[in-house]
């Protein structure tokens, strides 16, 4: 990540981030599914996806958008119970540049900022809004505003890493 101009070249969607806070209490967390190993985020090590369309092996049947859902068959794939099969999808207006987000009537609802995602109206977001899927809490990057909170974790991370502004642009 020191060549942002690269990076910038390679990444032209948006990126969300999954993180979960460090836990509060030092109690053991014991998994009860017993041979499953899903891959859950920490505070240390968040999961990043691009908000692109993937190539599937299974087609999902559905044409419309980037979809985001708890079934491997969507392109973005959140493991978390409170996540629906098919929760939500991205869609960006080609004129403007806009993304947006579609909830699919989802149970648990879908959330920018906190405000529930009425079903089948889209919903304009920013770069660094926060979004809900069920109780999955994702961060909304657009890849200039992803570089810039990976150095900002960087430095204070490593407090003798160079700020983002002095990285080469």
């Amino acid at each position: 990540m020191n060549d942002r101009a690269g990076f910038l070249t390679q990444v032209r969607s948006p990126l969300l981030v999954w993180e979960t806070p460090p836990a509060q209490s030092h109690e053991l967390q014991w998994v009860t599914h017993s041979g499953v190993c899903s891959q859950r985020p920490t505070s240390s090590d968040p999961l990043i996806f691009e908000v692109r369309k993937v190539e599937h092996a299974r087609p999902s049947g559905l044409a419309f958008g980037i979809t985001v859902g708890r079934a491997a068959n969507n392109d973005i794939m959140l493991d978390d119970s409170t996540v629906s099969r098919f929760h939500a999808s991205f869609q960006q207006e080609e004129r403007t540049g806009v993304w947006y987000l579609n909830d699919a009537e989802s149970q648990n609802g879908s959330f920018v900022d906190g405000a529930r995602v009425s079903p089948r109206l889209p919903a304009p977001l920013t770069s660094g809004a926060s979004l809900g899927f069920g109780d999955v809490r994702v961060l909304f990057l657009l890849p200039e505003s992803f570089v810039d909170w990976v150095f900002t974790r960087m430095v204070r991370s490593f407090p003798g890493a160079p700020p983002a502004g002095k990285l080469n642009r």
